[in-house]
């Protein structure tokens, strides 16, 4: 699904406060969103408070002078994420690919360059690429947490026993790290479910994806209204999954019961058609072998005492 496709950024993001649990999550997920809305009003009065002093200010008659914004070349990043937002995605990957040339191991330009190559679909080139963000990440002790969320998406899509296990490690990984920063990575959060969910249904491990996306739609009922296409999503998934887990469960107790089942059948057409029971095949083989012995001993040409050193007989 398209929400669960990697995010292009602009810079490193900040350092993020360790520590808290997944309750504190709920309990502080609907003072977050007063506060975002808050800070949303503050923003929004500061910019027509400076409207207002700018209108204000009596216009000098002299030639105007270009302001220092507007003097500054524009950031080529800036460029390339509008780009991808128009899904120019071949003309953003030949600006990344320039801006690489110069720099090659910007962990930015690397994370974005993997993000194009995903929505063109050219898994293994974006394997390789957000490998190597991650990588340059690693030498700058700075980390995005995006870059090992693309990394385990482009691992499910090229699929494969091996893939699927390393996706699901960066996937919980990306959930412990998300909830580590409790109000902060809700929404992250609520990917790496969703995301661990499609991985583990995948690898046809059903009855933990059911757990994985009904978490996604616990935090995507609280998070949008009831109807929200996201929403409906997860339920058609968790649908999905849950069918899927009862035929598995059923599929196996079938298997298992077969196996346990041969034998017995064996046994009984071995017994209906008359076959000697074990015992008697053993002691007839026993049998056998004894009397094949004693005929042997009495061709051979020997004196009385090695034929019967006891006093007795073979």
């Amino acid at each position: 699904s398209r929400h669960l496709r990697p995010q292009p950024c602009l810079a490193f993001p900040r350092r993020n406060r360790a520590g808290g649990s997944s309750a504190s999550i709920w309990a502080r997920m609907p003072a977050a969103k007063e506060e975002e809305k808050q800070d949303v009003a503050e923003k929004e009065t500061e910019v027509e408070a400076e409207a207002k002093e700018e209108e204000a200010k009596p216009k000098s008659s002299g030639p105007a002078k270009k302001s220092g914004k507007k003097g500054e070349e524009p950031d080529p990043l800036e460029e390339i994420v509008k780009l991808m937002e128009e899904r120019n995605f071949g003309r953003a990957a030949a600006a990344l690919t320039k801006l690489l040339k110069k720099n090659p191991d910007d962990p930015v330009v690397l994370h974005n360059l993997g993000c194009v190559y995903t929505e063109q679909e050219k898994w293994a080139e974006a394997e390789d690429t957000f490998t190597a963000a991650f990588e340059s990440q690693k030498k700058a002790g700075r980390y995005n947490d995006a870059t090992l969320f693309g990394l385990g998406t482009v691992l499910v899509e090229q699929g494969g026993m091996g893939k699927l296990m390393q996706a699901e490690a960066l996937f919980r990984d990306c959930l412990d790290r998300a909830i580590a920063k409790e109000e902060h990575g809700i929404m992250e959060t609520y990917r790496s479910f969703q995301a661990l969910g499609e991985c583990l249904g995948a690898m046809k491990r059903w009855g933990e994806a059911v757990e994985a996306y009904k978490q996604g739609l616990d935090m995507g009922l609280r998070m949008f209204a009831e109807d929200h296409p996201r929403n409906q999503a997860s339920r058609a998934m968790v649908a999905r999954a849950e069918r899927l887990a009862r035929l598995q469960k059923y599929m196996r107790i079938g298997l298992w019961t077969a196996t346990a089942a041969v034998p017995v059948f064996c046994a009984m057409m071995w017994h209906y058609v008359g076959g000697p029971s074990p015992f008697e095949l053993i002691h007839t083989l026993t049998g056998y072998n004894m009397s094949a012995s004693s005929a042997v001993v009495a061709t051979l040409d020997l004196p009385d005492d090695v034929r019967a050193p006891h006093g007795g007989e073979f």
